[in-house]
């Protein structure tokens, strides 16, 4: 029956225990806050896993995973049937958010990994009464389109509950990954870490909210990849977006998700075609390609002191090779006499470079550039000219390019990174047994940095969500947000949304044939062999 004023009115007869009390104001559904979402990973790192997630041994790369189902708050059904026919005036709703199919599923198509559906009933019919929850949804028994739009007015931001509802709101995050194409091991890597961290938030107590995470394949296609955007950036469920985590950072995409005022966290890429200011909601948790060069000077200036440098630039990769060489001549060790040699494009420079290293006697050859092939040649021709002393390159020359190709003379190289080696990081042993224990493997070269942008996120969610609009305000608040990682310790610089790069520089050395991981580069006091000329 219904009151005047068209509310239901409790049956006498038929207590209704979902009911509020009327003598007792319903609570405030408590805020979000730092504590839980900060907590310092180092100490405890769980691998707790939820309810109807399933192993991911052996996945296919499209995969769509459960974390965590969005479970009714209590009370929901009553309040649904006590606004039902005040909800009938309401102006005609907009349609409801589509969750993509996924295509990892029986009845989906198409090139994404879609949104996580709950369980197996994945079919048509539950598509139709999810909504943006994250990671799951409330289904509406009973009530209409109507109904949830008055309700998800009274909520607290994307993903929560209605307010006072005493559940806690779920946040989702976006990962937009290329897991079958030529970049598979890299988002599989940041798969793995997120997830991993996504667990671990979700089983501490002290918990304001939840996470999801929502994977998107863009199978390494730049126009898929905008699709991709497009989807994750309509998504009100989703608050940040982690990836894309190809080895380029392209504007296109930064600038869809700046556009959706959605916070773009990247963890792997290397170099960016992003103009400077553009990213007003990017943050790059690395530095580039081209701001590795600190390392080398270090290395040659304290733990391989060299008097005599050979500045070698490739003139094959002029970007970083530009960037590599002014950095030493800005800021060569002191005391040290900077030699130059061009590396001219083609095959008849490597042996020139080599000679003038032996009759220059220098005591370190610097190579300029990132293409690994190159790299394993210079290598190959400074061994056969009998030169010993140290050699040094940036991150994008070491691959398996270089390794294959220089063979033994690859030893003794030391390459600067922009990610740790987590087996061999004793902040991060909770981490590789976890990821061990989960996958069966040690955790992949960014499973790390993953895992650590994830607990970036959760942090700047927990300060934000307060004003009810976690994905409008976690873009700023995300650069003015420090975290403590199990690799190192996230900062940025506010004004230019960059890391600060004290200790996101990290130095290998090859050994027999494999990268040996020395550490962060003001660390490294170990010498790194060769007696130099």
């Amino acid at each position: 029956a219904l009151d005047p004023a068209g509310r239901v009115m409790p049956d006498p007869d038929r207590p209704d225990p979902d009911r509020p009390d009327p003598d007792r104001p319903d609570p405030d559904r408590p805020e979000p806050s730092a504590p839980s979402a900060s907590r310092d990973p180092r100490e405890s790192l769980r691998a707790a896993s939820d309810p109807g997630e399933s192993p991911d041994r052996g996945e296919s790369p499209r995969t769509a995973f459960v974390l965590t189902p969005w479970q009714a708050p209590a009370g929901l059904p009553a309040l649904i049937a006590e606004r039902s026919a005040a909800a009938l005036a309401l102006p005609d709703p907009e349609p409801l958010p589509t969750t993509p199919t996924p295509a990892g599923d029986e009845t989906a198509g198409g090139e994404t990994a879609g949104h996580e559906a709950t369980g197996k009933n994945s079919g048509p019919a539950r598509r139709r009464v999810l909504t943006a929850g994250a990671a799951g949804a409330v289904l509406l028994a009973g009530g209409s389109a109507a109904v949830w739009n008055a309700l998800r007015g009274r909520g607290t931001g994307a993903g929560g509950p209605p307010s006072g509802s005493g559940e806690s709101p779920t946040y989702t995050i976006g990962l937009h990954a290329d897991l079958g194409g030529p970049g598979r091991a890299t988002g599989l890597a940041h798969q793995r870490g997120a997830l991993l961290a996504v667990a671990d938030h979700n089983s501490r107590k002290d918990k304001t909210f939840r996470l999801a995470l929502r994977t998107e394949d863009d199978r390494g296609d730049p126009a898929a990849a905008l699709r991709v955007a497009e989807r994750l950036a309509a998504d009100p469920a989703v608050i940040a977006v982690l990836g894309p985590t190809g080895g380029v950072l392209r504007e296109e995409l930064v600038q869809r998700y700046g556009a959706a005022r959605l916070a773009n966290v990247v963890v792997a890429a290397g170099s960016s075609t992003v103009e400077s200011g553009t990213g007003l909601h990017l943050c790059v948790t690395r530095p580039l390609d081209d701001m590795l060069t600190p390392g080398l000077i270090s290395h040659l200036a304290r733990t391989t002191p060299a008097g005599r440098i050979l500045l070698v630039e490739d003139a094959a990769d002029p970007g970083l090779a530009g960037e590599v060489g002014r950095a030493f001549r800005e800021a060569a060790p002191t005391g040290a006499t900077l030699l130059e040699h061009p590396l001219v494009r083609g095959d008849a420079g490597f042996g020139a470079v080599a000679r003038k290293a032996v009759t220059g006697r220098a005591d370190a050859v610097v190579l300029g550039g990132g293409d690994a092939s190159r790299a394993a040649r210079l290598a190959t021709a400074l061994t056969g000219e009998g030169f010993t002393g140290a050699r040094v390159a940036a991150g994008p020359a070491l691959g398996p390019a270089f390794l294959d190709g220089a063979g033994d003379a690859a030893d003794g190289w030391v390459f600067a990174e922009a990610y740790a080696d987590p087996a061999a990081l004793p902040a991060a042993r909770g981490f590789t047994a976890a990821h061990r224990e989960r996958f069966g493997a040690p955790p992949a070269t960014w499973a790390a940095e993953a895992y650590d942008a994830v607990g970036l996120i959760a942090r700047a969610a927990g300060t934000t969500s307060a004003s009810g609009e976690v994905r409008s305000g976690i873009g700023g608040r995300i650069v003015r947000t420090e975290h403590r990682g199990i690799v190192r310790t996230l900062a940025f610089t506010a004004s230019t949304r960059r890391t600060r790069m004290p200790d996101g520089i990290f130095l290998y050395r090859i050994e027999q044939g494999r990268p040996r991981f020395l550490g962060p580069y003001e660390e490294v006091r170990e010498a790194s062999g060769g007696s130099g000329r």
